[in-house]
């Protein structure tokens, strides 16, 4: 029997069935998918707004993305902006180019997985736009509301303060090298693992709202293009330095049997870790009440004067950079 295409059912077919899939509207929602706009009841705390995109070719590739993965990731990413910002996620707008022969199976998949996700992070989605386009891509507008008195933000960083990340990094790094080489059905554990980091990243919302609870950082960011870019982000908005001990910056197991693990750990993106400062005794009192069975936390090094150039500590191989979108 032969599969329905988007160019089977039509625009207004697709539309029916993603309005189907994600369900009725919440409450707060006077006017939902459908309309021409989204209207949502006035709020009384700050909204976050934030926006990322997933263009086939180049943040995936079909053959080894599946829809659910793709609409995974595409959230994940924009909640990851918003756990930065001290944010629970609440809206999402999402705009969608599809291929006219692409399936209509995949689509429902794609638009499942997001409407399962809201059961995850709460966060609905409420409209967006659906348009031919000779490649796969999806942008997403999250809107999200802010927890704190103040915003985060990522030009706070003071001389002094200590770096700090959760979890592990470089992991998603190293799994996309071996999807790209055609490992993703892998028995090794390490390598399934390491795929996984990246088909599957977790955004550290949980962990944003438990050390949010506790201290105030000076400033915060996520790692979405790895550190080797996101902490040279934050100095240069704070008109700080800083210098990292790379013998510090955590990695998993299975990143330390995979060869180059500093390199990874330093350049890899799209691990969505959080990357934060804070002065001193802050740290030292989060640290001591982190919760031992929570993802860790580790302190990688330290702001410096601005007069002093980025140092990476107890590296001696080549200069070693981040991701660049344009690069």
């Amino acid at each position: 029997m032969k599969k329905q295409t988007i160019q089977d059912i039509g625009e207004f077919g697709l539309h029916r069935r993603i309005q189907e899939i994600l369900g009725p509207p919440s409450q707060e929602v006077l006017v939902g998918i459908g309309d021409d706009a989204a209207v949502l009841a006035p709020q009384t705390s700050p909204l976050v707004i934030t926006k990322d995109a997933m263009v086939e070719g180049i943040h995936f590739q079909r053959e080894w993305t599946s829809a659910s993965d793709l609409a995974y990731k595409a959230i994940a990413s924009n909640i990851s902006d918003l756990a930065a910002k001290g944010a629970t996620p609440a809206y999402g707008l999402i705009a969608i180019g599809l291929p006219k022969d692409a399936l209509v199976s995949w689509i429902e998949e794609f638009y499942q997985t997001m409407a399962d996700l809201r059961e995850v992070w709460g966060l609905e989605i409420i409209g967006g736009d659906t348009v031919r386009s000779p490649q796969i891509w999806a942008s997403i507008t999250a809107i999200g509301r802010q927890i704190t008195a103040t915003p985060v933000r990522i030009d706070s960083a003071r001389e002094g303060d200590l770096i700090l990340t959760t979890g592990t990094l470089g992991d998603a790094a190293a799994g996309l090298e071996l999807v790209q080489k055609g490992s993703q059905e892998s028995s090794n554990p390490d390598e399934s693992f390491l795929i996984q980091r990246f088909l599957r990243p977790t955004p550290r919302l949980a962990e944003a709202m438990l050390l949010l609870k506790q201290v105030q950082p000076s400033a915060m960011t996520d790692i979405s293009d790895g550190l080797a870019r996101d902490l040279p982000k934050v100095c240069r908005a704070s008109g700080v330095s800083a210098q990292v001990d790379v013998r510090r910056l955590p990695a998993s197991d299975a990143l330390k049997r995979f060869p180059d693990s500093c390199r990874y750990a330093w350049q890899g993106g799209e691990d969505y870790e959080l990357l934060f400062t804070l002065p001193p005794e802050q740290a030292k009192f989060l640290l001591n009440n982190w919760p031992s069975t929570n993802c860790p936390l580790t302190p990688i090094g330290e702001i410096t004067p601005a007069s002093q150039s980025m140092r990476l500590q107890n590296w001696e191989g080549p200069p070693l950079e981040g991701f660049d979108h344009f690069g």
